[in-house]
């Protein structure tokens, strides 16, 4: 009985033992919260680092003083500058709780396959981590931005991405589209734009983030970018548009309507024949007008139908502008149709896998739209309108 107890608990010492293995106390890390990565003029990469000072999170941080510091590391590839950044902290860096990773535009124009395999080998990385592009900047200049509604001003880049729900790609997300077969990468994009904070004259010039972009990839290489408009199509094509808005004009009644979609999917059918390709998207969802600038009494069923039909013709329009904008100026297929030929006909796609590129390019791609516009809240005319503006 004694030994029995006496293996038990070396047992239970061998466990504890283990789980503490690889703690790390905070007083002995560098909590990195956000990084940028940039490419210099000769050659090198230089790195930034956002990271959080625990003792200032705690109590009164109204002082003047952050609640973060930043430093920069220069080197031939991501490793180099990894180990320069250690070299200027007196704590071991600790980077499995990044939430945001942004890429200088000049880099990303160059290409990004050589710091992909760093953090796509590093077991430390956290694979949730979202990543952005700068636009026309340097990713460390967003770095530096200064965002007052949150403790680390990186994590309202995080917060626009989910809150908005635009193009929200993690590095699982880009890895695994990266090494896919018939799909392109595109990524959020983020400006820095001029922004005023109320009661500080030394904010009048400061810049704050605006995410309503989407860089498209080729090769890994940004090749260009959509707007917020043409990004909520794509992901409406791609299946992943969670929520959207979009204002329609309806000349005939002197106004427009605003409306929110709700729910969305598409379906895409692939052809081939005779070795040209070609490709229906069927695009379905259901919304709720949310604003009324026209005269129209929307107690009226027949009003609700215009809303739907004009929906319709504006996405289905649009969207294969959009499309065909992609093809011609980019040939990067960012909507899966080749996954989704690779998926449904993968014999055809042996045979045209190699070229593309080309294809795609040329593919005939039709649209229809399938939209239901659900009555919400006061379904009536404008309040504001006297009974004779009314159009019933």
């Amino acid at each position: 009985m004694r030994g029995g107890m006496i293996v038990a608990l070396l047992i239970v010492l061998a466990m504890v033992c283990a789980g503490c293995k690889d703690r790390a106390e905070i007083n002995d890390i560098a909590m990195v919260m956000a990084s940028s990565i940039d490419l210099k003029d000769d050659g090198r990469y230089v790195g930034m680092i956002q990271v959080a000072v625990p003792a200032r999170q705690i109590g009164n941080v109204s002082q003047g003083r952050n609640n973060y510091f930043i430093e920069t590391g220069t080197g031939k590839n991501a490793q180099e500058v990894m180990e320069q950044l250690q070299g200027k902290l007196s704590r071991r860096l600790f980077i499995s709780h990044r939430r945001v990773l942004l890429i200088g535009e000049k880099l990303a124009r160059k290409g990004i396959k050589e710091i992909m395999d760093h953090f796509s080998r590093n077991p430390k990385t956290r694979l949730r981590t979202y990543v952005l592009v700068v636009k026309e900047q340097k990713g460390s200049e967003a770095l530096k931005v200064d965002y007052p509604l949150e403790f680390f001003p990186t994590e309202a880049v995080r917060e626009m991405e989910v809150l908005l729900g635009r193009t929200a790609v993690t590095l699982r997300d880009l890895l695994n589209t990266a090494s896919g077969e018939g799909i392109e990468p595109v990524m959020g994009a983020i400006e820095l734009v001029p922004g005023q904070q109320i009661g500080s004259e030394k904010s009048k010039n400061k810049l704050t983030f605006k995410l309503n972009h989407s860089a498209i990839f080729k090769n890994l290489k940004l090749v260009g970018y959509l707007n917020n408009y043409d990004s909520q199509l794509m992901l409406w094509v791609t299946g992943k548009l969670k929520r959207g808005v979009m204002t329609l004009q309806l000349p005939e009644h002197k106004g427009n309507v605003g409306v929110t979609l709700h729910s969305t999917s598409r379906e895409i059918v692939p052809e081939v024949k005779g070795g040209k390709v070609s490709f229906t998207v069927h695009l379905k969802g259901t919304g709720t007008l949310d604003e009324n600038n026209t005269h129209l009494d929307f107690s009226n069923p027949n009003y609700y139908y215009l809303v739907e039909d004009t929906l319709m013709r504006v996405v289905r329009k649009d969207t294969q502008k959009m499309i065909a904008s992609v093809q011609k100026k980019y040939a990067a297929d960012i909507f899966g149709f080749g996954d989704q030929l690779h998926k449904k006909n993968n014999k055809e796609w042996q045979k045209l896998k190699l070229k593309w590129d080309k294809k795609f390019a040329k593919a005939v791609v039709t649209v229809d739209v399938d939209f239901v516009l659900k009555r919400a809240g006061m379904s009536g005319p404008p309040v504001h309108l006297r009974e004779q503006e009314i159009v019933k």
